[in-house]
């Protein structure tokens, strides 16, 4: 067993446990949040590794030479010593630019980066509270059209950071982001295939950024986008999704209501949004899926896809996971970050 120098202190690894998972079983409070390695908010420095391996994986070179590591992916053989990488430029800062209310319980948030962020219609970001917690949101700005970076805040119940940023945070406030991440976003190669969008919640961010890249590129196959909530109210772009449809020809908006009590009308579907997606596209082969929101439906339909002919590799998931999510399971295989 491996020992852990952290903060002056030693703590022993068990086999094949993480850095992570071995800080938190000793109660050590880090930054974490998708356990996967895939959003990068438990990265810290490491003396003890310097060539690239699995616990550096996807950080940038330079990174992987000043001795950052991912502190979830690293499973040391040997006794390592780790620090906060807090001191180290891994953040920057965004200015709130504007802040408008979409729903009851969605605001849009447009930051402006002070450094040029590069990034992919549909990936998401980190973004750092004042006390250190970290929580990652998708991005629905295009960067080849906006001067600002759009984000889709939900108020979550008990969400500590999501209640932060819809009921305090201002437009003038400084924040702090990490990023851009993730690989669910549109490739120009595709312009000739159909896409089907299925999204709940806020999982319509990311949705919105990849169909605004898919029409600027010219995009001829069919675009079908499904969008899914217990009410009405909660589908916070249903005006504007609908005003698309009536612009561009091959692009279908199908707003769907799972709550079977509520009174919402004719103009609506009722049921999952997922499930009308699968029943009304029996044959996905060629087709382009993208999977956005809850976790439970982003999992059952990529199976569902898959069954329907989707080529997996054709198949772009992105599950929202939550702080609640996270703590009841570590080991949560959908490879993604968490929101709250």
């Amino acid at each position: 067993m491996a020992l852990i120098s952290y903060q002056g202190e030693q703590y022993e690894a068990m086999t094949d446990e993480s850095v992570l998972d071995t800080l938190l079983r000793h109660n050590i409070d880090i930054p974490y949040s998708c356990h996967a390695g895939v959003c990068h908010a438990c990265i810290m420095v490491s003396d003890s590794i310097k060539s690239p391996c699995e616990a550096n994986h996807g950080l940038r070179d330079t990174l992987i030479e000043q001795g950052y590591i991912l502190a979830c992916q690293c499973k040391p053989a040997e006794a390592i010593s780790v620090k906060h990488a807090d001191e180290y430029e891994i953040f920057a800062n965004a200015i709130v630019v504007e802040k408008n209310m979409l729903s009851d319980n969605v605001c849009q948030l447009k930051l402006h980066p002070a450094i040029d962020l590069y990034y992919r219609a549909g990936q998401y970001i980190n973004l750092r509270t004042p006390d250190g917690q970290i929580r990652s949101y998708s991005l629905a700005s295009l960067p080849s059209y906006d001067d600002y970076i759009e984000l889709h805040i939900k108020r979550m119940l008990n969400g500590e950071v999501s209640h932060w940023l819809y009921d305090d945070v201002k437009e003038g406030d400084t924040l702090e982001i990490q990023g851009a991440y993730g690989e669910c976003f549109y490739l120009t190669q595709h312009t000739d295939r159909d896409i089907v969008m299925i999204a709940t919640g806020t999982g319509l961010a990311p949705l919105i950024g990849i169909l605004r890249d898919a029409l600027a590129h010219g995009h001829q196959g069919k675009i079908k986008l499904y969008h899914g909530d217990r009410n009405s109210q909660d589908l916070y772009l249903d005006g504007e999704l609908r005003s698309m449809t009536e612009q561009y020809q091959n692009l279908e908006y199908f707003p769907c209501v799972s709550d079977a009590e509520s009174q919402n009308g004719d103009s609506f579907f009722h049921g999952r949004a997922s499930d009308l997606a699968f029943t009304q596209n029996t044959d996905l082969k060629g087709c382009c899926v993208f999977l956005c929101g809850s976790p439970e439906m982003v999992k059952s339909a990529q199976k569902q896809a898959f069954l329907n002919g989707a080529d997996i590799k054709h198949i772009y998931a992105d599950p929202f996971i939550t702080k609640e999510l996270r703590q009841s399971d570590s080991n949560v295989s959908l490879k993604r970050r968490s929101s709250d």
